[in-house]
């Protein structure tokens, strides 16, 4: 049986789908089995869709119009600006 230390290597590696069948199976085994590693992959898992949500989010293409401020909002950030300095 690995141990967590190695298991927590493991996943925090992207490629770990590239180790041998034998040792894929252990892997799974061992998270399944340990609580800690279980939830340690159910954080990685979570990281993993997170960032990919967020690539996502940067790479669509959003209409320059919802980054503009309507006017009056413009103004209210010029008063303020003004009444600071």
């Amino acid at each position: 049986m690995l141990r967590c230390k190695h298991v927590a290597e493991a996943l925090a590696d992207k490629r770990y789908w590239e180790l041998p069948l034998h040792r894929r199976i252990g892997l799974h085994l061992h998270v399944f089995l340990c609580f800690l590693c279980g939830r340690y992959n159910r954080q990685i898992m979570a990281l993993q869709d997170a960032a990919r949500h967020y690539a996502a989010y940067e790479l669509a293409e959003v209409p320059p119009s919802e980054y503009r401020l309507s006017p009056e909002a413009r103004e209210r950030i010029r008063r303020k600006l003004r009444e600071e300095t």
